[in-house]
């Protein structure tokens, strides 16, 4: 059983974060994953252990890629903005302005702010999309192009779990934008990172395979009807054989598919987090403050506590920035204390592990620069 810790670069001390990644590890609490902190443009820690399959045959290693769920929502958000930023579309004028075949509320427009702080009303699929494959893309953002609005666009929060990245698609399609594939594609290139909406066939290898331990990743969310039809449409979402399966890791699934790691996600949360970075450069000023700005706050109907959105990021009380994705993965960058991190695993549990290595950067940071607490992270 591969076990091993590896560290690829640390810069500074971190053991106390070490030890708790091997006891992680050592407990098999953590299957298989990789945790990167980046702080000033640069790695500071980045460290892997486990295995990539089931099997618990094949080491992680620093090529290994997994499945993160939720955390990659910020990247549709990211390609939605890039639109406005090139003239394609307003954050605030009605969705059918540009996509006629939209079925809106005439009363209340759907405006593309709204669906990226999640107040479309579209939060879930129709339950004719619970027959659909979740790999048929176009079928999908058909789905959503023609339903009724669940709730009040603009009214109600609630996380659109599923939905997320075939809105936008729909809407990027409409305009004639690069997709949300296409765009995080290009980014990753001016970030010289991996982010995957469907990876490339040489990289169907590195793919770490998702392993559930117990129900508790799903249990909060199925045990509401709103969860459920969030989680549920289409089938396949929480399937591990789906999930594990080379034809799901070629999709391309906004709001649940980004391929990634640890590294990758931790540069991009040190990027946007500066004015001079690429996603400001490229989004330009107004923008990029939008990332940071409360969009929507309130009870999230999904999440079922209180949230704060902006455009496709969680801010919490303290400030920070990021995303939570269920089974566990989580980044975000923290702007009161100065860094970025990253946790991406391929056991699907919750996030108590992320909680538990936070505490331990917590304290590292404390003791360099008297830092205050970190909060405990939320799935999105």
């Amino acid at each position: 059983m591969p076990a091993a810790v590896r560290v690829q670069q640390s810069s500074g001390d971190w053991e106390s974060v070490i030890s708790r990644f091997q006891e992680l590890v050592d407990t098999q609490r953590e299957p298989g994953g990789s945790l990167a902190i980046w702080r000033d443009g640069a790695p500071a820690l980045v460290v892997h252990g486990g295995s990539a399959d089931v099997a618990r045959e094949v080491p992680w290693s620093a090529d290994t890629l997994v499945q993160v769920f939720s955390t990659g929502k910020p990247l549709v958000a990211l390609a939605a903005l890039q639109a406005v930023a090139d003239g394609h579309l307003g954050l605030d004028e009605p969705v059918t302005a540009r996509w006629p075949a939209y079925r809106d509320a005439p009363a209340h427009p759907t405006t593309l702010r709204m669906i990226l702080s999640h107040r479309s009303g579209k939060h879930t699929f129709s339950p004719a999309a619970a027959g659909l494959d979740p790999r048929d893309h176009a079928a999908l953002v058909h789905d959503l192009e023609a339903m009724e609005p669940r709730t009040v666009p603009g009214q109600v929060i609630a996380e659109h779990a599923s939905t997320y990245g075939h809105l936008v698609d729909g809407l990027l399609a409409a305009v004639g934008a690069p997709s949300v594939r296409a765009h995080t594609e290009a980014l990753s290139g001016v970030l010289g990172a991996r982010l995957r909406f469907g990876v490339h066939p040489h990289e169907l290898p590195l793919v770490a395979e998702p392993e559930p331990m117990g129900t508790e990743w799903t249990d909060s969310h199925l045990a509401h009807e709103l969860g459920r039809a969030a989680l549920l449409r289409p089938a396949g979402l929480l399937d591990a054989d789906t999930l594990r399966s080379p034809s799901w890791h070629q999709a391309r699934f906004g709001a649940v598919g980004l391929i990634t790691d640890a590294t990758s996600l931790a540069s991009l949360y040190d990027d946007l987090s500066r004015p001079d970075g690429h996603v400001a450069r490229l989004l330009g000023g107004e923008l990029w403050s939008e990332l940071f700005r409360t969009a929507a706050t309130g009870t999230d109907g999904f999440l079922r506590d209180t949230v704060r959105w902006s455009l496709g990021f969680q801010i919490d009380d303290n400030g920070d920035l990021g995303m939570g994705g269920i089974g566990g993965s989580c980044a975000w960058y923290s702007p009161a204390h100065g860094y970025a991190l990253a946790y991406v695993t391929r056991g699907l549990h919750t996030h108590d592990r992320v909680t538990h290595l936070a505490d331990a950067v917590e304290s590292t940071l404390r003791a360099d620069h008297g830092a205050p607490a970190l909060q405990e992270r939320t799935e999105g």
